[in-house]
């Protein structure tokens, strides 16, 4: 009996140690994953900074990958402040949300460059600027055609298809950012819509599942 008892200690303390070494290893990888799930968020979300490009999506890949990991998805929405990733790394997924928040920047901070933007639509964009205190600014402004067809490029890619990415994505050539008569802006955007009106901007929204594009009026006519 002695020998018994002593022989099922002997085999559950090998499996008590086999099953904590387990759970260290899933711990590390969850651990792991989370760290670059966190590292791709903030990268993303820097993006819509002033210093950004507005490339989310892109970035978040690059830093999932220089994280060793895999981006699975990536809520970039253009014109919002927040970004939620989820980063698979090893086989275990994590996902996380990082946010930017205009204010904590001081206004003299917020350069705008017009450059390669219609006039008309700089001047607008820049009064727009002053009147809401900096609380909204551009993303993505004048475009050159190779800025677009990559642009286009990671949206087929997202969506799956030319046609569906053409919901979200003008097909290179066809982009009025590439006339600069268009610019994507970022921050409290129904304050902005406002304040155009208020002013009498020449500035409209022609996409209604684009609130955040705006256009020179009459750039369509």
């Amino acid at each position: 009996m002695t020998l018994l008892v002593a022989g099922l200690s002997l085999s559950l303390s090998m499996l008590l140690g086999v099953f904590f070494i387990d759970l260290g290893a899933a711990s590390t990888a969850r651990a792991r994953a989370q760290a670059a799930a966190d590292a791709t968020a903030l990268a993303a979300v820097a993006e819509v900074s002033p210093y950004g490009t507005g490339r989310q999506e892109a970035i978040a890949r690059a830093y999932a990958e220089h994280n060793g990991g895999r981006l699975v998805e990536c809520r970039c929405v253009v014109g919002s402040t927040a970004v939620q990733v989820s980063v698979a790394v090893d086989g275990v997924e994590a996902t996380a949300r990082a946010t930017f928040d205009p204010a904590m920047l001081s206004p003299g901070s917020f350069a705008f460059d017009g450059r390669g933007l219609h006039a008309r639509l700089a001047a607008a964009v820049e009064r727009l600027i002053e009147a809401t205190r900096a609380s909204v600014y551009v993303s993505s402004g004048y475009r050159s055609p190779v800025e677009q067809a990559k642009l286009w490029s990671e949206a087929v890619r997202r969506y799956g298809s030319p046609e569906a990415a053409n919901d979200w994505v003008a097909p290179p050539g066809s982009s009025m950012h590439e006339r600069g008569l268009a610019v994507d802006l970022v921050g409290d955007i129904p304050f902005a819509a406002r304040m155009i009106e208020t002013l009498g901007l020449p500035m409209y929204r022609p996409l209604s599942n684009e609130p955040w594009h705006f256009e020179l009026a009459g750039s369509r006519s």
